[in-house]
């Protein structure tokens, strides 16, 4: 197995990655877009530049990749598209304004996508996950805070990799991984706007991020100071 470490926030990431794929596997038949950041700290803190390195990784980056891989997907006849996105916006989770935006635009993009080009073998899948246990970044952030929280609510990384399996076998525009009903909590979030943070404050995930927001800040370097390092991680 090769790997090539690209930085995604970087504006010629896409390519990079296109090239390295394309030298390696001569061509890409299935593309999984699941490289995230999220600065979890409130929204007015973050800097323009670091708003912009959220939407560049999270949304601007796997937009770009599908355009390159997409061609030769047609030629072919067949090509996978994996968008992994998050109930983030639809639950209204805390300080995630930013990392919300861009996941929901990369479901919006699987969407249009999958219906551009439907018979031509070609097709995208948004994953919309809830919290995920024991790895991605809400593990690192536990972790690295000392911080703790429940993990009735998340669901195991094999429940996500067999639905990525799924995705490939039998495309679907949308498919919600989650804990119990994940399509119908979903739709009820999309219909009651106030109930996601209503649920977030009574589940205690409201006091947590703020917690997690509160270390953030403490740890970002005076104005004037350099800037602090280590927010981007695949998720």
């Amino acid at each position: 197995m090769a790997v090539a470490a690209v930085d995604l926030a970087g504006r010629q990431a896409a390519h990079q990655v296109a090239a390295a794929a394309r030298a390696e596997l001569g061509s890409v038949d299935v593309l999984v877009n699941n490289a995230a950041t999220e600065p979890q700290t409130r929204f007015h803190v973050l800097t323009p530049a670091e708003i912009e390195d959220v939407l560049q990784v999270d949304l601007v980056s796997p937009v770009l990749l599908s355009r390159l891989v997409l061609p030769g997907m047609l030629e072919r006849g067949y090509g996978r598209i994996i968008n992994v996105s998050s109930l983030a916006g639809h639950t209204s989770f805390p300080y995630t304004e930013a990392y919300a935006a861009a996941k929901d635009g990369l479901t919006a993009f699987s969407r249009v996508l999958t219906g551009d080009y439907r018979g031509t073998g070609v097709a995208a899948t948004s994953l919309i996950l809830g919290p995920v246990k024991d790895t991605g970044v809400s593990a690192r952030t536990l972790a690295e805070t000392g911080l703790t929280a429940s993990t009735a609510f998340s669901v195991a990384p094999e429940k996500v990799a067999a639905a990525v399996l799924r995705a490939i076998a039998k495309p679907k525009a949308e498919m919600v991984v989650s804990v119990g009903p994940g399509r119908i909590l979903k739709a009820l979030m999309d219909y009651f706007p106030g109930l996601g943070p209503a649920i977030n404050r009574l589940s205690g995930a409201t006091k947590l991020m703020g917690a997690v927001a509160d270390y953030r800040e403490s740890q970002r370097p005076m104005p004037g100071t350099e800037k602090m390092a280590g927010w981007i991680s695949p998720s």
